[in-house]
């Protein structure tokens, strides 16, 4: 009735302690389950589609907001006829009283200097949600070269 423990006689055992494998791999899958959720923040866009020859578009903005962000930290800001430059800093407060002054759709159409950073653009774009517009909309330019409302 003796236990057996592997002594020198009988040489090393060869069997495989999967105990401590096992631990690791489900303290890794516990991990990434709970990291998952907030890795997978969604942001909700409206992908413009393309109208059909017949159909005319739903709303015209009439008057819009147009802006355009320099590399050199100013804004123009377009308002029908009316142009004027403003700092960063101060986009919210000109804007929000822009805005405020509209009674329909509150859109405003961004544009930005190629040479602009990819986060001053998004840090433009947040400026420009929270003065309180309801939609923004990039500019983009046509085949044509043209680009529509403000410059």
């Amino acid at each position: 009735m003796g236990i057996s423990t592997g002594g020198s006689s009988k040489g090393a055992k060869s069997d495989i302690n999967i105990t401590p494998l096992i631990d690791v791999v489900l303290v890794l899958l516990i991990i990434f389950l709970v990291t998952m959720p907030v890795k997978m923040r969604h942001i909700s866009i409206e992908v413009p589609r393309e109208l059909e020859a017949d159909e005319v578009p739903v709303e015209q903005v009439s008057n819009p907001i147009s802006i355009l962000a320099k590399v050199d930290g100013t804004v123009v800001v377009y308002n029908g006829a009316n142009e004027e430059v403003v700092n960063r800093v101060d986009l919210a407060g000109s804007l929000r009283t822009m805005l405020d002054q509209k009674k329909t759709q509150k859109a405003v159409f961004v544009d930005f200097e190629p040479d602009l950073e990819y986060g001053e653009v998004v840090s433009v774009m947040d400026t420009v949600m929270g003065a309180g517009a309801e939609k923004i909309a990039i500019k983009i330019q046509d085949e044509a070269g043209a680009v529509p409302v403000g410059r």
